[in-house]
């Protein structure tokens, strides 16, 4: 069971979906080796989890706050893994190339994601229609794929926000978050993705977004303000 089930209610934009789960791992980029969690659920995160729950190529999830429930605890994780990759015609002998490595990870956390979906910029029609559609997912418990929380591991419940969730107040500085990926065309570009329009398939890189992230009161914050900040596509496109 994924999701949890609040009976036929009408729900109004933006969205507030809340997310729980025993273990959470959202990687700081610097810590890659021997990774350590955000001590909270960054956007991108955020936008990945809800695009488990519902996709469509004509839209994206756009993150408008991400609120905090539960107080931070780590848990730490010791793991084995194989320092090479397995070859047709070539044994691997796993006592002789096992490495540990530590994980630094959150436990039981659960987070309010205020969200709204947004139509690209190169598309026109009835964004009213995916809200539906999303709605009745929501209501009925399902999903894209299993939704999980930093990795795919450790899932995630999803559920409505309620007016009994309440904030914990936490303060801390989280340092360099990612806000968004941006995938661009590039003939070089090490990496390949499916074109959400044409559905054939494009060569490029991705450009990661920062931001400088503080938690505020239990919610996530661009530091000396107390909201989000525009991802540049939707500062160039003039915002929702």
């Amino acid at each position: 069971m994924v999701a949890k089930e609040v009976g036929s209610m009408s729900h109004k934009r933006p969205y507030r979906i809340k997310v729980e789960g025993k273990y959470a791992l959202f990687s700081r980029p610097e810590t890659q080796a021997e990774p350590i969690s955000y001590p909270i659920m960054p956007p991108t995160a955020a936008e990945g989890l809800l695009e488990a729950i519902f996709w469509k190529p004509e839209f994206d999830w756009h993150i408008l706050a991400i609120d905090m429930l539960e107080p931070v605890q780590y848990a730490n994780f010791t793991r084995n893994h194989i320092k090479d990759r397995q070859r047709p015609g070539k044994s691997v002998i796993a006592k002789d190339m096992r490495v540990q490595t530590h994980q630094a990870v959150l436990k039981d956390v659960a987070y309010v994601i205020e969200c709204d979906i947004q139509l690209r910029s190169e598309l026109t029609g009835n964004i009213g229609k995916y809200c539906e559609q999303f709605e009745r997912r929501m209501d009925s418990g399902g999903c894209f794929q299993q939704p999980f929380l930093g990795i795919r591991e450790f899932m995630a419940d999803f559920s409505w926000a309620t007016d009994e969730d309440s904030l914990c107040l936490d303060y801390r500085d989280c340092g360099r978050m990612p806000l968004k990926i941006h995938y661009v065309p590039d003939p070089d570009g090490r990496i390949q993705w499916r074109d959400r329009i044409t559905r054939e398939y494009v060569r490029g890189r991705a450009e990661t977004e920062w931001f400088d992230a503080e938690i505020k009161a239990g919610r996530l914050v661009e530091k000396a303000r107390d909201t989000l900040p525009l991802p540049r596509h939707l500062v160039t496109s003039g915002g929702i």
